[in-house]
């Protein structure tokens, strides 16, 4: 991390969103983002906690605050405490671990005076530890947690490689797209492709504002999934994922009777970028409209949502929440659709580690996430549910609907 005592930048376009939100939201804890690598070993404590604190130096975003509306201040790396928990003694380690984590994700970050983010490493017995990381996303998206990840893992196992890249040419980058043609061409974009939209369907009728908490419901599938998916992707030449964000506007269809539906797609943002290397927070979640025309198969689903991301992706980095306000709209999209297609491995030490999202921010409706499978595994689904519109019995009923559409998704193809 450079060093000097305080600098400061402009926002990001990014940023700029996400406090807005973080300011009409009283608790302040629903922008928090969290996530706990399971490690299946034994761990050196004193080397784990100098590879965390290496990364975490490394890392400008982590020390950002933000004490002036419209500015962010890089600070110097100020005194933090890497915690060490034991729930060994508990009668269910891993639940107790899971509630402690839980519960730190209702503590709201002090943007003002710090620090941005927590770390802890669980000991559930000696050999076996959860990692817990949480930060506001103001200074990390998911992807951000993935590349800490990744520089500890590698630190830790004695590696050097490349530091993260310096966050200040992102801020700049993201200023000179703001003042571009690039943003002009990708605003004129999604104001044509939304003069006549409709208005966004999803699986209940209700309105409340995005939840600090979601209500979750996780199913593992086995590898055949991936396979049976792949062959319906196959016949219309594209990926899996389209044949998965098909079967959820397919499962909109049938539940609202839509002709058609626009979903939330997530996108990192950071391709051909100065972000790659840098933990930061640059993600948006880009509108995908989907016709859905009664009769209509799986495949050629997919293969209209396949050809929509096409068109879609080259302007995906113009702010969905600028759209949303240009077009004076409460909302852009219904259920929010996240492909989690990386499957990264990590270890220490040898001992086989895997990463587990607790929380990307708020949940305004419903977001079904999709993890590939990792280290030869079956894909997993998170249904999270923002608990002012779903019960938990609803959640339930959607997901399994839901699962046995795709189940049946060869034929329906």
């Amino acid at each position: 991390m450079t060093a000097f005592s305080t600098t400061r930048w402009p926002l990001s376009a990014a940023q700029n969103g996400i406090l807005s939100a973080h300011h009409a939201d009283p608790g302040g804890a629903a922008h928090n983002v969290a996530e706990y690598v399971d490690i299946a070993g034994p761990v050196d404590l004193d080397r784990f906690e100098s590879a965390s604190r290496r990364a975490v130096a490394e890392a400008d975003a982590l020390h950002l605050r933000f004490p002036v509306v419209g500015c962010q201040d890089l600070v110097s790396a100020r005194p933090w405490r890497f915690e060490v928990v034991d729930v060994s003694a508990d009668a269910d380690p891993a639940a107790a671990a899971l509630a402690w984590m839980r519960a730190d994700l209702d503590a709201p970050a002090n943007l003002v005076d710090g620090p941005l983010f927590r770390q802890a490493l669980i000991a559930l017995s000696s050999t076996r530890l959860f990692w817990y990381h949480r930060s506001h996303r103001v200074a990390l998206d998911r992807y951000g947690l993935f590349l800490l990840d990744r520089r500890v893992s590698e630190l830790y196992n004695g590696g050097s490689g490349e530091p993260f890249d310096p966050l200040r040419p992102v801020v700049d980058e993201d200023a000179a797209y703001a003042l571009s043609a690039g943003w002009r061409r990708d605003r004129r974009f999604w104001l044509d492709r939304f003069a006549d939209a409709p208005v966004p369907v999803s699986l209940t009728e209700a309105a409340a504002p995005p939840s600090a908490g979601a209500l979750r419901r996780t199913v593992s599938l086995p590898r055949t999934a991936l396979e049976d998916w792949a062959e319906v992707a196959s016949r219309c030449r594209t990926n899996w994922s389209a044949v998965v964000i098909a079967a959820v506007a397919a499962y909109l269809r049938h539940v609202t009777g839509a002709a058609e539906v626009v979903l939330g797609l997530p996108r990192m943002c950071r391709r051909r970028t100065a972000a790659l290397n840098v933990p930061c927070s640059t993600s948006n979640t880009m509108p995908l409209r989907v016709l859905t025309p009664p009769g209509a198969t799986l495949t050629e689903l997919a293969g209209d949502v396949a050809e929509e991301v096409k068109v879609c992706q080259p302007h995906e980095r113009y702010r969905s929440d600028l759209l949303r306000q240009e077009l004076h709209v409460p909302r852009l999209f219904g259920p929010v659709v996240d492909i989690n297609p990386i499957s990264y491995e990590l270890s220490f030490d040898g001992h086989p580690a895997v990463a587990t999202t607790l929380s990307s921010g708020p949940v305004e409706d419903l977001t079904i996430t999709v993890h590939g499978g990792q280290a030869g595994a079956g894909p997993r689904i998170d249904f999270d549910a923002n608990p002012a519109l779903y019960s938990a019995d609803d959640l339930t009923v959607h997901q399994q609907a839901f699962l046995d559409l795709l189940e049946t998704a060869p034929a329906f193809a």
